[in-house]
């Protein structure tokens, strides 16, 4: 009986030693980025290819050397058969689980074909959720023949530059397709993508460019777009993007600079905000009265550099550089808040918090809430705390200063 059972498991093993539908790594085109773009009523997908026979060698580039990436575009009726047209051109088959980026061009968003683009994210096994999403203005096709010095694969640099960029300054979300179907769904219906572009003079698209110590443009992070109900409505510049990450408490890390005293223009003193955290809680006045959004924002940092005369040994200096980091903050939250409510966007979450704490309320309030989210009253409190100096109390300036008084 046992010599039976044995039997018939190394028959089931055998059974089970291949694949009925494998695909070999030689028969792919590993996709790094793509990009989507909308021409009418057709489809213009742009796909950033690897060529693996040359990456391993693509740092060495020289002159006339072959690039590791190529792109090209296919165009139809829907994204799917878009995608699929590849195979009328290319020797192998689209492979999208090591996409990195999707870059969306900015007619795209105004058209408001997000949602189909979300719709094939979510059916589709070979299409990855995590991707991160950008948006550009133009042709997404542009972004992907960009090339970069630092990573040879240009994909994979975008994507790294958005997490640093979200982990050192935080003044732009990162956004991926999960995300973005989310915040379209929220109790807002309101989104955020973080803007790409190409900055500098002409593109940098052949190895001969690249065979410099700088380049004649380069791919940049830039404004934060704001959609609302699925199509692009406006943009907030940096600045007023920061202080909207506040609001969603999305802020990991960054550097604000201060002037020597309350009210000076030029800025002298450089910040790191570290572990900074924001509390919001909703109160609901009478019948047509505005609500009020209590902000409370907690954060410490270190000073990074400073050519105020100031002597920081002193306490009430350290308080007087925290007061004035916190109306810093004040000021930069209610400017970029002040900028959303102009949009009628609700970017921040202020739906959702409501629907969760008061879910009667904002029964009454979903149908108009646009123009109440344009009413409301934000009062902000912040509380700063200046954990370090670094190696002196005295900025440079003042100890040459004093040097000379002796």
């Amino acid at each position: 009986m046992k010599q039976g059972v044995k039997l018939l498991a190394l028959l089931l093993l055998l059974s089970l030693t291949g694949c009925w539908d494998r695909t070999e790594l030689n028969e792919l085109s590993i996709t790094s980025a793509t990009a989507i773009d909308r021409k009418d009523d057709r489809w213009i997908v742009s796909y950033q290819v690897l060529i693996p026979s040359v990456v391993s060698g693509a740092m060495g580039m020289k002159g006339g050397a072959q690039l590791p990436i190529t792109v090209y575009s296919t165009e139809g009726p829907t994204i799917r058969e878009t995608i699929y047209q590849s195979t009328l051109e290319s020797p192998r088959t689209l492979f999208f689980s090591h996409n990195r980026v999707v870059i969306i061009g900015e007619e795209l968003a105004k058209s408001g074909g997000l949602e189909e683009l979300i719709d094939v994210y979510f059916r589709n096994s070979d299409s990855r959720e995590t991707v991160a999403v950008l948006i550009t203005k133009g042709e997404g096709r542009r972004i992907l023949e960009q090339l970069m010095q630092i990573q040879i694969i240009p994909g994979d640099g975008i994507r790294e530059t958005i997490r640093t960029e979200r982990k050192d300054f935080s003044a732009l979300p990162f956004i991926n397709m999960y995300k973005l179907a989310m915040e379209m769904t929220s109790e807002a219906k309101n989104a955020v993508i973080p803007e790409i572009y190409i900055s500098g003079g002409a593109p940098v698209t052949s190895a001969d460019q690249m065979n410099k110590t700088t380049m004649t443009s380069k791919l940049k992070l830039g404004r934060l777009a704001v959609l609302r109900e699925g199509r692009l409505a406006g943009w907030l510049e940096i600045k007023q993007a920061l202080g909207a990450n506040f609001l969603r408490n999305q802020v990991k890390s960054t550097v604000m600079s201060l002037g020597c005293g309350k009210g000076e223009s030029s800025k002298e003193s450089a910040i790191k905000i570290i572990n900074a955290s924001t509390r919001v809680k909703p109160v609901l006045q009478g019948e047509g009265e505005p609500i009020r959004m209590k902000v409370d924002i907690k954060a410490e940092g270190t000073l990074l550099e400073t050519n105020c005369k100031a002597d920081l040994d002193k306490p009430d200096t350290i308080k007087g550089i925290e007061k004035q980091l916190e109306g810093e903050i004040s000021e930069v939250v209610r400017n970029g808040f002040e900028e959303t409510q102009k949009l009628k966007a609700d970017i921040v979450g202020f739906a959702d918090l409501i629907h969760r704490k008061h879910p009667k309320q904002w029964k009454k309030m979903k149908a108009d809430w646009p123009e109440r989210y344009s009413q409301i009253q934000l009062e902000t409190k912040v509380d700063f705390t200046l954990k370090r100096l670094g190696l002196t109390s005295k900025s440079f300036k003042k100890m040459i200063e004093e040097g000379d008084d002796s």
